[in-house]
């Protein structure tokens, strides 16, 4: 019998909100069995239920060009964002998701998700998801040009090291498993001129198969997780960017 695999491990840090961060996007989806219907109807009455606080409404057709003499056509994306355009709501026929590029705290985010997954019950009719994801796609500003310092050397030493030279781009994919289920983490360089300008630290976690009822306290295992993961990730100078952190109160 193979040896049970092994969970991510990072060190628990307890919980604080800095006075800055580093979230360009935050995006939980909710995957659900197909609805057929929303292939080809419009979720007019999702509409009515989002339309104050999402009023703009895009309904998105794509379609990929496959091999010769084939078309691949994917289900229409049903698209509602708040005024300010900085959160959106997607819908296809088998996912929900909740997207915002204004994250401020874990609070305000998971409120807005309760509400779409309230007004959306009636609509998606299920007791489970096939699969609830949570992703935070961060980048550190490398304002001094010298990488060293701004993330983990456990990431970073082949490249601060100097033995590939000026960088005109580095990416990094790790995949494994959590306590709560799987992760996906991407990391890398954005340079310009042969410049590290930024750092991109990108954290997806997901499950499968979660009765709807348990993808709250999932949520909440996968954000703790993800603080611990993103600490560890960091050098000080990016710690001395977010400013002094103060310790969240728990509910």
């Amino acid at each position: 019998m193979d040896a049970e695999l092994r969970r991510l491990s990072v060190p628990t840090v307890p919980s604080v909100r800095y006075q800055r961060n580093f979230i360009q996007t935050c995006v939980c989806e909710l995957r659900f069995p197909s609805l057929l219907e929303l292939e080809s109807k419009p979720p007019v009455g999702l509409q009515k239920q989002l339309r104050k606080e999402y009023p703009l409404y895009e309904e998105q057709r794509h379609v990929d060009i496959g091999p010769p003499g084939q078309v691949k056509h994917e289900p229409n994306r049903y698209v509602f964002r708040s005024k300010n355009r900085r959160w959106s709501i997607s819908l296809r026929s088998s996912s929900i998701a909740l997207e915002t590029t204004a994250y401020k705290d874990f609070g305000d985010f998971t409120d807005r998700l309760a509400s779409m997954i309230e007004k959306s019950a009636a609509l998606l009719d299920t007791d489970f998801f096939t699969r609830v994801g949570l992703r935070y796609i961060n980048r550190i500003p490398v304002e001094d040009g010298d990488l060293e310092g701004w993330i983990n050397d456990a990431l970073v030493l082949p490249l601060t090291s100097g033995a590939f030279g000026d960088l005109s781009r580095c990416f990094c994919e790790v995949q494994g498993l959590t306590d709560f289920g799987s992760y996906s983490f991407r990391h890398g360089t954005d340079s310009e001129d042969g410049k590290v300008r930024g750092y991109y630290l990108d954290y997806d976690y997901f499950a499968e198969s979660v009765p709807v009822v348990e993808t709250s306290p999932l949520l909440k295992n996968f954000n703790e997780l993800n603080f611990c993961f993103f600490s560890w990730s960091l050098g000080q100078k990016a710690f001395d960017w977010l400013g002094t952190g103060t310790p969240k109160n728990k509910k």
